[in-house]
């Protein structure tokens, strides 16, 4: 992520705050002051050190400084998610769910604060709308797993560029190693939420290993040897206890025919997509192993 988009970011959100703050009324503007204050906290921490962003990196020295930049802007965004979830009852609802669509104008509401939602909270305008963009966004997601269905990963002349080991594997015998589900999570180094999926769901992978859902991370759109060395770094400092490959030439992500990131394809044991996984990907895999 550049400079630029970093910036272009705070001043859109931190715009609508100011938007949404002159328009409430008296009793809802101390309530409001807390969430706000806590979002221009961390949009500043992200202002701050994007600063210090280096837009060419030539060395190691450059590579490492920029990834560790990364690491900190997903822990603030992260942090913006949760404080939006966590002030449901102590904000008007309106206004989480208009910030929530500033930061993702899909309809994706998470589901911790979709669960808080009652009836009164969608009665509203602007409630309605979230609920109808939330019921088109799983609409969308569902209509996108059934148009991938026929999509053969088992391809042999699709391959996988190891980037620890420094060889490659063909992706159809990789998955053959392991009989269960798997996630294939397609990422990029300078994407925030990506980085910080790396870093929490550690905690949570050896868990799911267990239930029999393996995790493969592709690394997507590195086509010089500055992304190879950024790529890198990042594996080195994410330190994540799946492994991690080098989509070559982009020949699988361009299959799934999307620009997201991070994207996340579950697969059953047949090595068929069933799910486009979403940032509530521990319920998604708790609903599909709830019964296994």
């Amino acid at each position: 992520m550049t400079k630029l988009q970093l910036l272009f970011l705070t001043f859109l959100l931190c715009l609508g705050c100011k938007k949404d703050h002159k328009n409430l009324n008296t009793d809802d503007a101390s309530a409001f002051f807390d969430l706000s204050a806590t979002i221009n906290k961390e949009l500043d921490s992200i202002q701050m050190i994007s600063q210090l962003i280096i837009e060419t990196p030539d060395k190691q020295q450059d590579h490492d400084t920029n990834d560790s930049i990364t690491r900190k802007i997903s822990v603030y965004t992260e942090n913006i998610i949760n404080a939006l979830i966590e002030s449901h009852g102590k904000t008007p609802t309106d206004t989480i769910l208009t910030i929530l669509k500033r930061l993702d104008n899909s309809g994706y509401i998470p589901i911790e604060l979709y669960k808080k939602l009652s009836q009164e909270d969608f009665s509203t305008e602007i409630g309605q709308k979230a609920r109808i963009d939330y019921q088109n966004y799983v609409k969308l997601k569902e209509e996108e797993t059934n148009s991938l269905k026929p999509i053969n990963l088992l391809d042999k002349r699709l391959s996988l560029h190891r980037i620890i080991e420094n060889d490659t594997i063909i992706l159809g015998d990789l998955l053959l190693e392991h009989k269960g589900y798997k996630v294939l999570d397609f990422w990029a180094t300078w994407c925030a939420p990506c980085r910080s999926f790396n870093t929490k769901f550690q905690e949570h992978y050896s868990l799911y290993r267990n239930k029999g859902v393996e995790f493969y991370g592709v690394g997507i759109r590195i086509d010089s040897d500055n992304e190879r060395e950024k790529f890198l770094t990042a594996v080195k400092n994410d330190n994540t206890p799946w492994k991690q490959f080098v989509d070559i030439d982009n020949q699988i992500y361009t299959l799934f025919n999307t620009n997201t990131v991070p994207y996340q394809v579950l697969l059953d044991e047949n090595n068929q997509v069933i799910k486009i996984l979403s940032h509530d990907i521990n319920h998604e895999l708790d609903e599909l192993l709830k019964n296994k």
